[in-house]
């Protein structure tokens, strides 16, 4: 499995919401690793947490249960969190898990 990394930070223009790429695959021993510099971002409390995975080829629940996790947060905290460019496998997970009923989710 190929660990996943935050490759690029950016501010969507106009909102000033953090849109944050993740590339490499999501798994139970990737998840934990990048988990608490997700959590940091839901904690400054921007209006919005965006998650482009255009580069995340593969996700298993692990991933899931991460992207369910970071609602809560969001929620909690009174933000949103938006999974942007989410590839084809990726997004037959998340529909096969109902995580597209709980978070925002923009397929490729």
């Amino acid at each position: 499995m190929t660990a996943p990394s935050i490759v690029s930070a950016a501010r969507v223009p106009g909102t000033g919401a953090p849109v944050v790429r993740l590339a490499g695959e999501l798994d139970l021993y990737t998840v934990t690793r990048i988990e608490p510099v997700l959590a940091s971002l839901v904690l400054r409390g921007e209006e919005d947490v965006a998650l482009d995975l255009s580069c995340v080829p593969f996700c298993d629940s692990s991933g899931v249960a991460l992207f369910a996790r970071l609602h809560r947060r969001c929620e909690a905290v009174g933000t949103r969190l938006r999974l942007r460019a989410v590839p084809p496998g990726p997004a037959r997970v998340f529909r096969a898990l109902g995580l597209d009923r709980v978070v925002t989710c923009h397929f490729q």
